[in-house]
């Protein structure tokens, strides 16, 4: 005879402020409850920087990538960046490269090149210790 078993998720982590918690039904009798924890609860400080990017036209399976300086970021920081464009489906990802310094790429895994605007980049970093 086969078993079923339902799961439901009551631990969120994300990037919003604050903390909450949520209560569900235990399958087996009860109830569980769990809290909702963002980034920020695990970092010690936050630092923000923009500067204005201006990537040049990145091909199909291509990436490009730019050096922020972000004073205080160190190995091990957590880093997240945005563009004040629509980025096409491109993926843009983070990460502290070095002390003081952020690389954040730009990653075309779309079926055409994608030339993007120039666009102002905001990187922020949470420093983890």
């Amino acid at each position: 005879m086969a078993s079923t078993a339902y799961y439901e998720k009551i631990v969120q982590e994300d990037l919003n402020v604050g903390t909450s918690t949520a209560t569900i039904k235990n399958p087996g009798g009860g109830s569980l409850t769990g809290t909702q924890v963002g980034l920020h609860t695990f970092a010690v400080t936050q630092v923000k920087t923009t500067t204005t990017w201006n990537a040049s036209s990145i091909a199909v399976g291509g990436m490009e990538a730019k050096d922020v300086t972000v004073t205080g970021a160190a190995l091990g920081d957590f880093a997240v960046a945005s563009l004040s464009v629509d980025v096409s489906d491109l993926t843009v990802s983070a990460s502290v490269t070095a002390t003081n310094t952020v690389t954040v790429v730009l990653a075309n895994n779309t079926a055409a090149a994608v030339d993007l605007a120039s666009a102002t980049l905001a990187v922020l970093v949470f420093k983890s210790a």
